[in-house]
C-alpha cells in the first residue's frame, strides 16, 4: 500500500463536530434548547415512533425528520483516538529526522506543533503529568525513584484513578494500553490497572528480551523479540477486535524507543553509518561557569575520545526510531483497511527530549534546556486540515484535557492543563498568543547508580555517574529547580531557580540566544526579577485554573465535537416536536407536564 492510500481522503464530508457557535450567548441558547428537548423526550418517548409516522405525511416535516435522524446517526459517532508515545525523543537535535513516514502520514496529513514542551524533563514525572494533566507538584511523582513517587502506592491510590483513561472508559470507549506507563511495561484492555509489580529487571534487555509486568494482569516473558514490535502486534490485535463493534476505542502505544540502551532492530543495525552527533553551538563547550554546578563537573569539555561514542549514541537512537516509523505506517494502514482512518485522531509525541553532548554533558535528560524540554507533536484526525502548522505553545499537561475533549468530555477542574483541540479544528483561534508556564524537577540521589570506579562520594547525593561517561553525573539531589517560561510571538524567556547551596539562578532570552549560552540572571533589572520570581512563586503552588497565567486565547468548546453534535440533534428534534405537538391524537400526559412546567 502506498502513502497516498494510507493518507486517506481528507474531504470527509459533513463534520457536525465543527463548532460554529462559540460565544457565550450562543452557548446559552444551545444548552437551553438541548435541556428542553431532553426533558420533552423523557416524557414523550412512548409516542416517538407514532410521531414519526404521523409526521411522515407532511413533506417539510419529513425533511426535518430525516435531517434529525441523519444528525443522530452521523454526528453521534464519536471519533476513535490513538496516542503513540515515544521515550526520550528530542525535537531540537533532529529527533524526527529519521521518521519520514510519520512526518508524512501524520504531520503532513494533519498538524505539526512547533512549540510543544514537557513540564518535567524525565520519564516517570513527565508520564505522570501526561496521564493526569497536572504539574509535578500536584501529582507528587518528583523523579524516577520509588521514594520519589514513581509507580508508588501513593500514585496508584490517588493519581492513577485520575488518569485520562478513566473518564474516557467510563464514557463508553473501549480502552487499550501497550507499553511504558511509569517505567512499568504493560499490555491491557484498560489503562487503569497497575498493581505495584516491578518494571524491567535490566534496562540492557529493554529492546530485545524483556518481561512485561502485566499482560491483562499476568506477567509474561518475551525472549528475543523486539519490544516495539511486540507492542505493535498487541495493538493490531486490539484494532482487529474492534472491527465489527459499534463502540469507539482509545488506544495508547508507548514504545521503548529511543531510550537507552539504543538497541536497533537487527534489520536496521547498519543504517546511518555516516551520521554524526549534531554539533550545535552549545555542543561540548569548554566554558560552563555560567551554569549550575552539575554542568560544571569535570571534565569540561569532554575528551576527544568520547566523541565517537556520542556519534554512536546519536545514530543508534535514530535506528530505534525506524521501527517506530514502521509501527506508525502499519497502524495507519490497518485503520485504512478497517475503513476508520478518517474517523480516528492519531497523536504522536514523546515524554520529553534529550541531550547528546550539549553543555559538555554526555547523554541524558533532566535539565531545563531546549533539547530536554521540547518534544515532537504531530496530530491528524477529523476536522484537522492537512499541512497545518501550530505555533501556539502547548504542554505535556495539556494532552489529557485535549484527549478528553476529543472524546467529547469536559476536562475536570483539577487539571492544570488546557485542551488545544481548538488550535486544530477552529481556524478563528487568535494568533496573538502568549503563555507563561512552569518547568520543574526534583533531583535524585541513588548510591547504587554511582560507579565504584568513579572517584565520587559513596552517599545518596548523586545519581547516574558512570565510568563510560567520564564519571560525569547525570543527576543529583540538588539538581532541583523550578523555571518559569514566558513565550509569545515577541518574547521567549526562561528564568530558573535552583535549590542548591548556591541558590543558583539561570535566565535566557531565547529569541536572541536560542542555545542558552548567555546566562542573564545577574544582569536582569529589578522589575524583571520581581515579576519572574513572583510568577514562579505562584506557579509552584498553582492548581487547576490558577495555573493558567496569561494564557493564550483558547477556544473552549465545553465538551468538544460530541457535545455540539448532541446539541444540534436535540435542538432540531425539539423544534420538530414543538411544531407538531398539538397534532398528536393522544399525547402522553408526561409530555404535557413537560411543557406545562
Amino acid at each position: 500500500m502506498n502513502n497516498s492510500e494510507l493518507q486517506g481522503n481528507d474531504e470527509s464530508g459533513l463534520h457536525c463536530g465543527k463548532d460554529d457557535l462559540t460565544d457565550n450567548f450562543g452557548w446559552f441558547l444551545q444548552v437551553l434548547l438541548a435541556c428542553l428537548a431532553f426533558t420533552c423526550l423523557i416524557g414523550c418517548k412512548e409516542n416517538f415512533k407514532r410521531y414519526l409516522k404521523q409526521r411522515a405525511t407532511d413533506k417539510w416535516s419529513r425533511l426535518l425528520t430525516v435531517f434529525s435522524l441523519f444528525c443522530l446517526s452521523y454526528c453521534q459517532n464519536r471519533s476513535n483516538i490513538i496516542v503513540i508515545l515515544t521515550d526520550d525523543q528530542d525535537l531540537t537535535l533532529g529527533g524526527l529526522t529519521p521518521m519520514i513516514k510519520t512526518q508524512s502520514l501524520i504531520g503532513r496529513m494533519g498538524a505539526t506543533f512547533t512549540n510543544a514542551f514537557v513540564t518535567t524533563p524525565v520519564c516517570c514525572p513527565s508520564r505522570s503529568s501526561i496521564l493526569t494533566g497536572v504539574y509535578l507538584h500536584n501529582h507528587g511523582t518528583v523523579n524516577n525513584s520509588v521514594s520519589g513517587g514513581c509507580s508508588s502506592k501513593s500514585w496508584q491510590a490517588t493519581q492513577e484513578p485520575r488518569s485520562f483513561s478513566v473518564p474516557i472508559h467510563s464514557a463508553g470507549y473501549t480502552t487499550f494500553y501497550a507499553g511504558n506507563t511509569e517505567n512499568l511495561w504493560l499490555v491491557g484492555r484498560h489503562m487503569y490497572l497497575l498493581d505495584g509489580t516491578g518494571g524491567l529487571d535490566s534496562r540492557e534487555t529493554l529492546f530485545t528480551t524483556t518481561t512485561l509486568s502485566q499482560v491483562n494482569g499476568t506477567p509474561k516473558e518475551f525472549t528475543d523479540q523486539y519490544l516495539t514490535n511486540v507492542i505493535l502486534d498487541y495493538g493490531l490485535e486490539f484494532l482487529q477486535s474492534q472491527r465489527n463493534t459499534s463502540t469507539n476505542f482509545f488506544m495508547v502505544l508507548a514504545t521503548p524507543a529511543c531510550h537507552a540502551p539504543f538497541t536497533p532492530e537487527p534489520k536496521y543495525k547498519d543504517y546511518f553509518s555516516d551520521v554524526q552527533v549534531m554539533k550545535t553551538p552549545n555542543f561540548n563547550i569548554s566554558n560552563t561557569t555560567s551554569k549550575h554546578w552539575l554542568l560544571r563537573m569535570s571534565p569540561t569539555p569532554l575528551p576527544g575520545n568520547m566523541l565517537p561514542i556520542l556519534d554512536d549514541v546519536y545514530r543508534n537512537r535514530w535506528k530505534t526510531l525506524l521501527t517506530v516509523d514502521d509501527m506508525v505506517e502499519t497502524v495507519i494502514s490497518k485503520l485504512n483497511n478497517l475503513g476508520i482512518l478518517n474517523d480516528t485522531y492519531i497523536v504522536f509525541t514523546s515524554d520529553h527530549g534529550y541531550h547528546v553532548g550539549q553543555f559538555s554533558l554526555p547523554w541524558d535528560k533532566r535539565q531545563p534546556y531546549e533539547s530536554d524540554i521540547r518534544v515532537p507533536l504531530l496530530i491528524r484526525g477529523p476536522n484537522i486540515s492537512t499541512n497545518k502548522l501550530v505555533t501556539q505553545p502547548v504542554l505535556s499537561i495539556d494532552l489529557a484535557p485535549t484527549l478528553l475533549e476529543m472524546a467529547g468530555l469536559d476536562p475536570p477542574d483539577y487539571m492544570d492543563g488546557v485542551s488545544y483541540l481548538s488550535f486544530l479544528t477552529d481556524e478563528r483561534v487568535k494568533v496573538d498568543w502568549e503563555r507563561v508556564f512552569l518547568v520543574e524537577y526534583h533531583g535524585e540521589g541513588e548510591t547504587n547508580t554511582v560507579d565504584t570506579a568513579c572517584p565520587l562520594p559513596r552517599d545518596d547525593t548523586l545519581a547516574q555517574c558512570v565510568l563510560d561517561e567520564m564519571c560525569k553525573c547525570q543527576d543529583s539531589k540538588n539538581n532541583t529547580y523550578t523555571c518559569v517560561r514566558r513565550l509569545s510571538q515577541d518574547e521567549d524567556f526562561i528564568f530558573c531557580q535552583f535549590y542548591d547551596d548556591e541558590n543558583f539562578q539561570e535566565a535566557y532570552n531565547l529569541h536572541t540566544d536560542p542555545y542558552q549560552l548567555d546566562n542573564l540572571a545577574q544582569t536582569l533589572d529589578t522589575d524583571n526579577v520581581s515579576w519572574y520570581t513572583s510568577t514562579l512563586s505562584r506557579l509552584k503552588s498553582c492548581s487547576g485554573t490558577s495555573c493558567h497565567v496569561q494564557n493564550m486565547t483558547l477556544h473552549n468548546s465545553r465538551g468538544g465535537a460530541f457535545r455540539f453534535q448532541e446539541i444540534i440533534w436535540f435542538s432540531v428534534l425539539f423544534i420538530n416536536v414543538l411544531l407538531t405537538f398539538t397534532r398528536w391524537d393522544t399525547p402522553n400526559p408526561g409530555c404535557m407536564a413537560a411543557f406545562v412546567t
